[in-house]
């Protein structure tokens, strides 16, 4: 069998684990580097890890402010301002307290049983031949659209008409406005009827949870604040974990030493799900600009307020100062925190979700499919490389 002690591999090992920069890069002025937007706005590049830290957890910088019509943006449109990422102090904080407890470590654990449940039924799907030896459709988007359904209490029948809606938002393809508009509307307006109570739900699922919780409140959390909560469920909660699964899967079947070191060795995957969330964003960009409100000390000197800034995750990510060898997609990399979930005030709500789900799904795919691989060459599977989401668009295997 084979091993990857030896040489491990790199990202350029692998067919487009690199994300080429989102941005026009416009070099250094003053000993601080700029780039330019999409939008055509200029931004400060904030790229080291301990700059990209300091702007993630600053209560004080904008998303809100960015995220305006002709706002500094990656987007090609207005990307839901309810939705908590896009939120500013205090009212973030409010809504960050108000979900906490639903998303910790702990909170989460009471979904096992339905991960566990809907991975188990995927999974033989796959063995007795009744699903397609492919895993994406198969597995990968089967599972987190289900969970997302039975966590908020919308039928599960909708977990693929969801799913391919919030697809396209979140590719959100500069080449297709209108289609983007389209699904929004169809997602959003059918999220608005599911919070208001308008269509079939679960009293027991967190929507109608939130809609009593909040109403108990003094400010009350209202209709518009659980709306922004659920939609963000419903987009960060299906396809970011879809991407992040696809992802570390491909990175395996294209490396075979790689999974052959997870069959060997199964308390591997978790640390290739975590190599694979520090090299890989979920989209092109790592994450969103944002406008300083006040000043803000990085290793450039002191920005003035109204400066907009880029903080690139990829790059911090990479770090060498804090993950040597840092394009190495390594097995035996000791802990060490990685931004892709963001940090501080910024962090992901979703993070232990997500690693609960990615373990679940690769851990069983690993330990049912010892023998498994691609049914094509790495460089012949199909991706999509949109704004917001880019991942492989179909895994087929063989065994």
């Amino acid at each position: 069998m084979s091993t990857i002690d030896a040489a491990p591999p790199t990202v350029r090992d692998v067919p487009h684990i690199e994300t080429p920069p989102p941005y026009e890069a416009l070099g250094t002025r003053d000993g601080i580097d700029w780039i330019r937007l999409p939008s055509g706005h200029e931004a400060v590049h904030l790229s080291s890890y301990r700059d990209v830290m300091t702007i993630l957890g600053d209560a004080t910088s904008s998303r809100a402010e960015c995220n305006v019509e002709g706002g500094p943006s990656f987007m090609p449109t207005i990307w839901a301002p309810e939705v908590l990422i896009n939120l500013d102090q205090p009212h973030h904080g409010r809504m960050r307290t108000f979900i906490a407890q639903d998303f910790s470590a702990h909170g989460t654990e009471r979904l096992r049983p339905i991960v566990d449940r809907v991975v188990t039924e995927r999974i033989t799907a796959l063995q007795d031949g009744t699903a397609p030896a492919e895993l994406v459709g198969s597995l990968f988007s089967a599972v987190p659209s289900q969970v997302v359904c039975e966590l908020l209490g919308i039928p599960v029948e909708r977990h693929r008409w969801m799913h391919d809606l919030g697809r396209t938002i979140q590719i959100a393809d500069r080449d297709d406005i209108p289609g983007i508009g389209v699904a929004w509307e169809e997602l959003y307006g059918y999220v608005s009827a599911h919070v208001r109570g308008e269509v079939e739900r679960d009293e027991e699922g967190l929507t109608a949870q939130y809609m009593r919780r909040g109403a108990e409140l003094d400010p009350p959390v209202d209709e518009v604040d659980v709306r922004g909560i659920v939609m963000g469920i419903v987009l960060g909660g299906d396809n970011n974990i879809v991407t992040m699964a696809t992802k570390t899967a491909f990175v395996a079947l294209a490396q075979p030493a790689i999974y052959d070191r997870l069959v060997r060795d199964p308390a591997s995957v978790d640390v290739l799900i975590e190599e694979v969330l520090r090299l890989m964003p979920l989209g092109t960009p790592g994450t969103f600009p944002r406008l300083l409100t006040r000043e803000l000390v990085t290793e450039y000197g002191e920005l003035p307020a109204g400066t907009v800034v880029y903080p690139d995750v990829v790059r911090a990510n990479r770090d060498p100062s804090v993950f040597p060898d840092p394009d190495v997609i390594s097995l035996d990399r000791p802990p060490t925190r990685h931004l892709q979930f963001g940090y501080g005030v910024h962090h992901c709500m979703g993070a232990a979700l997500t690693r609960l789900e990615l373990r679940a799904i690769l851990g069983r795919l690993v330990e049912s499919f010892p023998s498994l691989r691609l049914a094509v060459e790495p460089d012949e599977v199909a991706w999509w490389f949109g704004t917001g989401l880019r991942r492989p668009q179909s895994l087929p295997v063989q065994w």
